[in-house]
């Protein structure tokens, strides 16, 4: 007899399992400081480089200083990442810093498997030296690979001069943002000031914690600290103007409109479904996040696939009922399956809600009570 004498027990699993969407927004960052190579670090917070920067010596001028100060002032409590590199200069005293940026970025990449690091970065930012079509190029490959955001400093001079230095561009990636802000009596780089405003608003921002904070768009929000622009941008609701202009080809602006307020949630992809920012970024966290939760069934018997669309079922159904998706629908595609092979593939259709970018109204005069007028008249 063959037996397993005694009392026996497995254990197995017939559940759906939660699809967990990462929240946090860590802001990765290649700035200059100092003469020599700087280090590779990770800050748990913008005060902690700030605090960093002053026992090296910073001063509020310095741009390091001014790009922690300006994320710290939106309030922010998340990872940054920070490749400090020299300021430099060739035989005959030009400056070479860019060379040391690019560089920067290049160790940047290396964020998430470096064993000091371990972060991938959600947003990337050079300040100032972003407004450089080579620099801005490469931070897009970069967030490219990291399903990121570049986001882009556009010091132009005039409108023309932004429209040209943005045609270069045309990148789901990427989210440029006009001139330099006027920060406690110093001139800013806008980007920083715009990925700590992302960064706050993801995490639920003025309203407290939002685990879909992330789906939303930063657009007409206040960005705290600024007391201005660095040149004035013309502004008005209801007609043609410079910053409406700048959004149209995918500029943002920090405009004066109760309050200091963010103007642009777009990118510069030739396909309009992904001009909207927050459309790339919740599509690709919702995809990262379904990956992650189904990494148990490789390999595994086939017949689990019930409980992977049940785990994608549940998941968008909870988005769909918190107002963060519009409705869904998963299906097996047989064309896209071969069952002897083992390979199986889930179509997820869905669609996110879109934030409100136009908001007409038409105020029209009409006649249809003056009689009603006359008959009070005649009535008293």
């Amino acid at each position: 007899m063959d037996l397993n004498f005694g009392i026996n027990g497995s254990i197995s699993v017939e559940a759906a399992r939660p699809v967990l969407v990462d929240s946090s927004t860590p802001i990765g960052v290649v700035v200059p400081f100092g003469d020599s190579d700087g280090e590779f670090k990770v800050f748990n917070s913008a005060d902690d480089m700030k605090t960093y920067l002053e026992e090296k010596g910073a001063t509020p001028d310095d741009l390091a200083y001014k790009t922690a100060n300006a994320i710290s002032l939106q309030g922010v409590r998340g990872k940054i990442v920070v490749k400090f590199v020299a300021y430099t200069k060739d035989a005959d005293g030009n400056d070479t810093t860019k060379q040391s940026v690019l560089d920067g970025l290049d160790v940047l990449k290396t964020a998430p498997q470096d064993e000091n690091i371990l972060t991938r970065p959600d947003l990337i930012i050079c300040p100032e030296y972003s407004y450089d079509a080579d620099v801005a190029a490469k931070m897009d490959s970069i967030a490219s690979l990291f399903r990121a955001t570049a986001i882009v400093d556009v010091n132009a001079s005039d409108e023309a001069s932004a429209n040209a230095f943005a045609n270069n561009f045309g990148s789901r990636y990427m989210l440029l943002y006009n001139g330099r802000s006027k920060v406690e009596g110093k001139l800013y780089p806008t980007s920083a000031l715009i990925a700590g405003l992302i960064a706050y608003w993801d995490a639920g921002g003025d309203n407290g914690f939002d685990e879909f904070g992330y789906a939303r768009s930063h657009s007409n929000r206040i960005v705290k600290g600024v007391s201005g622009s660095e040149r004035i941008i013309e502004y008005f609701d209801g007609v043609d103007c410079e910053a409406r202009r700048l959004r149209q080809n995918g500029i943002g602006s920090i405009v004066q409109d109760v309050g200091w307020r963010s103007y642009g949630f777009e990118t510069r992809d030739i396909d309009p479904i992904w001009q909207s920012l927050e459309r790339v970024r919740v599509f690709h966290r919702w995809l990262d996040a379904i990956i992650k939760a189904n990494k148990w069934a490789r390999d595994r018997s086939a017949d689990q696939l019930v409980w992977v669309k049940k785990t994608c079922a549940d998941f968008f159904r909870k988005l769909t009922g918190a107002g963060i998706a519009l409705g869904y629908e998963i299906y097996l595609d047989p064309n896209l399956t071969d069952v002897t092979a083992g390979k199986f593939t889930f179509v997820l259709k869905t669609a996110n809600m879109p934030a409100i970018r136009e908001l007409n109204f038409e105020l029209v005069f009409s006649d249809d009570w003056n009689n009603a007028f006359v008959n009070w008249i005649n009535s008293l």
